[in-house]
């Protein structure tokens, strides 16, 4: 049995400085899994997401004796996943199998724009802007995700009252848990149909970080990919965003690790062998500092 396959059926932002600035932790310890979160479809995944499941815990009894007992889990959650071609590589590069312990919805397309119209992508079609990608959305329900992971494409200018118009949307659609994918700033990307043009990334962050903190938006956290992936360049192309083949594996399990944290589940996967399953999976984008990345050759038998 594939060691993969063998663990995978076992079962916000906040300050600014947190985002594309590195880790804002102790280096003495690695942060608990209680630290507040800022802020294919798998074909692993179980077939029934309204079903709950249990996990065993130990507790002590006043005698001293321990029993266990059983901590319900909610039921697995669904994730739309928006995404322009920084994202579609999880597609393109065969990596869809890494999304696991949820349904995945992934949409994901080369030259997406958030809301001005996108360009022809790589595929020979332009695709819907993210804001048209979710007004075509059905009615979302209490527990399904709205993952954006699009915006490479877009200049900074605008960026402030287009993400509104995103969530606005998205909230119109009734999700109650919005996901920004934060944008990678250490790139040399230039903007399609532009020569020498590169939009400012880390403004963009900063505005998404602006927003959380404004509590005007309780449904959108940040998932921070630029931060997570500081240390994972050989992840990347040389325009550091486009991802190459063990990136896209790397960035899809990244995923996963979110959506099990959302809810306190098991991670879908070990982070690697040493520390084993962990019962709750924690927050990973501070994690690598610690930890180094999750061990994907091994976890994935690649």
């Amino acid at each position: 049995m594939k060691l993969g396959h063998r663990f995978g059926t076992a079962l916000t932002a906040g300050a600014l400085a947190l985002v594309g600035a590195g880790v804002g932790v102790s280096a003495q310890e690695e942060p608990s899994a209680d630290l507040p979160i800022d802020s294919p479809s798998a074909a692993d995944a179980p077939a029934d997401r309204d079903a709950t499941s249990s996990i065993d815990e130990p507790i002590q009894e006043a005698g001293g004796e321990s029993q266990t007992a059983q901590r319900l889990t909610p039921p697995l959650r669904k994730a739309t996943i928006v995404g322009d071609s920084a994202m579609a590589g999880v597609r393109w590069n065969g990596a869809l199998g890494g999304l696991r312990g949820f349904e995945a919805d992934h949409r994901l397309e080369s030259c997406r724009r958030l809301v001005n119209l996108s360009c022809n992508g790589r595929e020979n079609r332009t695709p819907r802007t993210a804001l048209s990608e979710v007004q075509i959305l059905g009615r979302a329900s209490p527990t399904d995700v709205l993952v954006i992971a699009t915006g490479y494409n877009d200049w900074h200018v605008g960026f402030d009252w287009q993400s509104r118009m995103i969530l606005d949307a998205a909230r119109a659609k009734g999700f109650q848990t919005i996901a920004w994918v934060t944008y990678r700033t250490n790139n040399t990307y230039e903007l399609p149909t532009e020569d020498d043009v590169r939009s400012n990334y880390a403004s963009m962050n900063v505005e998404l970080a602006e927003i959380v903190a404004s509590g005007a938006y309780p449904e959108l956290q940040l998932w921070d990919l630029n931060t997570y992936t500081a240390g994972a360049s050989s992840w990347f192309f040389t325009d550091g965003v486009h991802q190459r083949w063990i990136g896209s594996w790397g960035v899809a399990d990244w995923i996963s690790r979110h959506m099990a944290a959302l809810d306190a589940r098991p991670c879908i996967l070990p982070w690697n062998l040493a520390i084993g399953q962990e019962q709750e999976c924690p927050n990973p984008d501070r994690l690598p500092p610690f930890r180094g990345y999750p061990d994907l050759n091994t976890i994935y038998d690649f």
